[in-house]
């Protein structure tokens, strides 16, 4: 078994750990992800919700349009 994937906001209030194999990598260069990323392109992947837990905190989300909600680090600094 491999280790865990692990990330989380730059403060470190979240955390995450995805445990299972990643799916679908992809780049998608739309203009919402554009700007949800400040840049000309997306880097994305996929993970099993059953592999997918959070080790601290949890994120706020906001609906970002009709299909996606997008998380986000609550902390204020």
């Amino acid at each position: 078994m491999t280790a865990p994937i692990t990330g989380g906001c730059q403060c470190g209030k979240v955390r995450y750990a995805i445990t299972g194999p990643l799916e679908n990598p992809h780049i998608c260069h739309c203009r919402m992800c554009q700007k949800a990323f400040g840049n000309y392109f997306a880097a994305l992947v996929g993970a099993k919700r059953k592999d997918f837990c959070w080790m601290k905190g949890e994120p706020g989300f906001f609906r970002s349009s009709s299909i996606v909600s997008r998380g986000f680090c609550r902390e204020d600094r």
